[in-house]
């Protein structure tokens, strides 16, 4: 081999493994690159878990007393004449309540909702003292869809239109509820964090 040949040979060889160190650094930087990525999100995947090791017992306490306090569900039947006594207990509170429908059932692993749709109409302070007493987290009932517009003929009176929904436990996965419901889990756990 002449001296030439070997010349080439070598700037070859040098050539050859500077490219190979280029593309070897490129597929160091990418892999590390993937690697940081999946440890920021390892890193953040372990301190939502520590946060909720640190909530743990307050949501058991709500687990608790969510299962002693929440009502059972019985018979359809009942269920739905309870729902509607709550919304023509209205007239009570000075509040009239009209065109009251059953809601069609539904069903999930954690509660059983029944509830009905139906127009009211009163004073603005009537009516949202009325539904302020309705949704006591004791009773799990719920206003949603809630439309308001004034009273055509009277300034004072408003007409509003909502579904008045009410939450029971599955008796299929709760256990049956205490007599006496236990006092609303403190809310100012959160607020103190």
């Amino acid at each position: 081999m002449k001296a030439s040949e070997r010349y080439l040979l070598g700037a070859f060889l040098g050539i050859l493994l500077l490219g190979g160190a280029v593309v070897l650094w490129d597929l160091y930087r990418d892999r590390m690159a993937l690697l940081r990525e999946e440890y920021n999100r390892l890193e953040l995947d372990y301190a939502e878990v520590e946060a909720l090791l640190e909530d743990r017992d307050r949501w058991v306490r709500r687990g608790e007393w969510l299962d002693h306090t929440q009502p059972a569900f019985t018979n359809g039947e009942e269920i739905d004449n309870a729902i509607f006594e709550d919304a023509e207990a209205a007239e009570a509170a000075g509040v009239q309540t009209a065109e009251v429908q059953l809601i069609p059932r539904v069903t999930t692993p954690q509660y059983i909702q029944a509830g009905v749709t139906l127009k009211a109409e009163g004073t603005v302070e009537s009516i949202f003292r009325w539904l302020h007493d309705l949704q006591t987290p004791e009773t799990f009932r719920v206003v949603r869809g809630f439309k308001a517009e004034p009273h055509p003929d009277e300034d004072e009176r408003i007409q509003c239109q909502f579904a008045l929904l009410r939450w029971y436990a599955n008796p299929d996965d709760h256990p049956a509820p205490a007599k006496a419901p236990a006092p609303a889990p403190p809310a100012t756990e959160t607020a103190a964090r």
